[in-house]
């Protein structure tokens, strides 16, 4: 299975179960988003890949994060602990934890895949 093909399939089972969490119907997520039921169930059952805008949408009815619907389940203590540490942080300063991290992972491929 591809990255991107699993990347949807979690993705709609975190929407499924954040709907969930907040006790709602397919029908009401719809509502909330501006979007139809049908799509709301397309996306759900991973039918069909969505656009960024349906996706922003989903994700504000949520009341959650674009990255928090994009976590697999084993990594998902990790990106919130990141996101806390980022939480209230201006942009130039995300950008420099970004810049940061990317070095380290850069530095550590180039030391452990020599």
């Amino acid at each position: 299975m591809g990255n991107g093909k699993q990347l949807y399939e979690v993705i709609a089972g975190n929407i499924k179960k954040e709907r969930r969490k907040l006790c709602i119907t397919q029908g009401q997520l719809a509502e909330r988003a501006g979007l139809s039921l049908d799509t709301i169930k397309s996306v759900e059952h991973g039918r069909r890949a969505m656009s960024l805008d349906t996706y922003l949408k989903i994700v504000q009815a949520l009341n959650t994060t674009p990255l928090a619907l994009m976590n697999w389940e084993c990594s998902s203590g990790y990106i919130d602990r990141f996101i806390c540490l980022i939480d209230r942080r201006d942009e130039n300063e995300i950008e420099f934890v970004l810049h940061m991290v990317e070095q380290l992972l850069k530095g550590q491929d180039r030391y452990l895949y020599k």
